[in-house]
C-alpha cells in the first residue's frame, strides 16, 4: 500500500478533492507541515476495521484461533454452514 504525501499548503487548497479520494478510493494519504509533524488521512471505515483487528489480535487466544482459521482455509480445510439458525 502506497501513502500520498502532500504539503499542508496542497491539502489545504484541494481539501475537497483530498477528502473525496479518502472516501471513495479509499487512499491513505500523509499531510506534513514539517518533518516531525504529519497527520494520516483515512477512511472512517478503514479505521474501524484496523481498531477491530488490534482488538482481536491483542487477546492471545483470539490472535491464536484466527491464525488457525487462516491456515486451514489457505488449506482448503473450511466448510460452508448455514449462520441463520445462530441467529435467531
Amino acid at each position: 500500500m502506497s501513502i500520498l504525501q502532500i504539503n499542508l499548503q496542497e491539502f489545504d487548497t484541494q481539501l475537497t478533492q483530498i477528502f473525496e479520494r479518502v472516501c471513495k478510493n479509499h487512499e491513505v494519504i500523509s499531510v506534513y507541515k514539517e518533518p516531525e509533524q504529519e497527520i494520516i488521512m483515512l477512511d472512517a471505515k478503514e479505521y474501524s476495521s484496523l481498531l477491530e483487528t488490534l482488538y482481536l489480535l491483542s487477546n492471545s487466544y483470539n490472535a491464536e484461533r484466527l491464525c488457525q482459521g487462516i491456515l486451514q482455509h489457505e488449506q482448503g480445510l473450511t466448510r460452508e454452514i448455514d449462520v441463520k439458525a445462530y441467529l435467531d
